[in-house]
């Protein structure tokens, strides 16, 4: 992820539950970059280790005894990927061009794009409409 300024990516807080975390190595709360659709679905989500599906995520939401591992997030932080991946792209973020590359040319297009991806992950793993993964805590909105 581009520059050591957490502001560009996220504003220094979990995709998740927005707890503070860092990307500087010798910080106590180093970030984890997490496949937000799992990785184990690499054979069924065509470019599933491409930058739309990666997010920073503190320890305890991406492998904490309650946390995601492999599960599917609830449908609620499928907007939030959406509204982030937006983000990125309209304020001409350096990774504005990838995203574009990898999930679509208009916002409609990249709309449609996650929420098929999303439904056939429910289909695969056998999660419920309404159901999904989320944290045990959320702090406010950061982003």
């Amino acid at each position: 992820f581009p520059s050591h300024d957490n502001e560009g990516y996220q504003k220094g807080k979990c995709f998740y539950c927005f707890a503070p975390v860092s990307i500087v190595d010798n910080s106590n709360n180093l970030a984890d970059v997490d496949h937000f659709f799992p990785r184990s679905l690499n054979d069924y989500i065509e470019g599933i280790d491409g930058v739309w599906n990666l997010v920073l995520s503190c320890h305890k939401c991406n492998r904490g005894e309650n946390g995601k591992f492999d599960r599917l997030p609830n449908l609620k932080y499928l907007e939030r990927l959406q509204v982030r991946n937006e983000f990125l792209i309209d304020s001409h973020h350096p990774l504005r061009e990838t995203l574009i590359t990898q999930t679509g040319t208009n916002k409609m297009g990249r709309q449609r794009f996650l929420q098929n991806n999303y439904n056939e992950v429910q289909r695969l793993l056998g999660v419920g409409t309404g159901k999904g993964w989320k944290p045990s805590i959320e702090y406010p909105i950061a982003f």
